[in-house]
């Protein structure tokens, strides 16, 4: 397995028949009732440049209305993207609601983008939390659209000990589904 794991463009290895494995994340696409409040969150606080501003038509035979794309970037390239529809009706239909936490987003951050970024939601009163994993260290935070985002730090030697746990990854997800629900502890580096 590769040894840089968690490094743009380095995983060259696939168990099928792909060659590689996709470059990176181009985006990741939620709904907004509010594209401002959410321009708001994600650029002015969390840090991420509104870099592309898109309109068109919903695909044929879905309305008439059209639909607002905002585009975020991201330091690799990719893009958190929200869309919000002109007609509420439909708009309504695609906003559903809050999702559980553990359907969420994690962004690769450093100690000091993480601190910035909570200093940010703490000011502006946005309801988040802390958890050390282990394996990272996160600060969650929800944002106007009650979509759950982590701000993920790597651990010093997170290169070596993704490389260890991408040694027994399968074995581990084995012994998982045979009903071993011993929690994974991270070796000290």
């Amino acid at each position: 397995m590769s040894s840089a794991l968690t490094e743009p463009g380095t995983a060259t290895e696939t168990r099928s028949g792909v060659r590689r494995p996709p470059a990176r994340l181009h985006h990741n696409n939620f709904y907004t009732e509010d594209l401002e409040t959410t321009r708001h969150f994600y650029e002015d606080i969390a840090g991420l440049p509104l870099k592309v501003f898109w309109i068109e038509p919903v695909p044929e035979g879905q309305g008439t209305e059209q639909i607002g794309h905002a585009f975020f970037g991201l330091a690799d390239g990719g893009f958190m993207a929200f869309m919000q529809y002109t007609e509420s009706s439909v708009q309504a239909t695609m906003v559903s609601g809050e999702q559980p936490t553990s359907v969420h987003i994690a962004l690769k951050v450093d100690d000091e983008q993480q601190q910035e970024i909570r200093k940010q939601v703490e000011a502006e009163g946005y309801e988040h939390f802390f958890i050390d994993h282990g394996i990272l260290r996160s600060l969650y935070v929800f944002d106007p659209n009650r979509l759950l985002v982590e701000f993920a730090v790597d651990p010093d030697g997170h290169k070596e000990m993704y490389q260890m746990e991408a040694e027994r990854a399968h074995e581990m997800m084995r012994r998982f589904l045979a009903g071993d629900r011993t929690p994974t502890l991270p070796e000290k580096l």
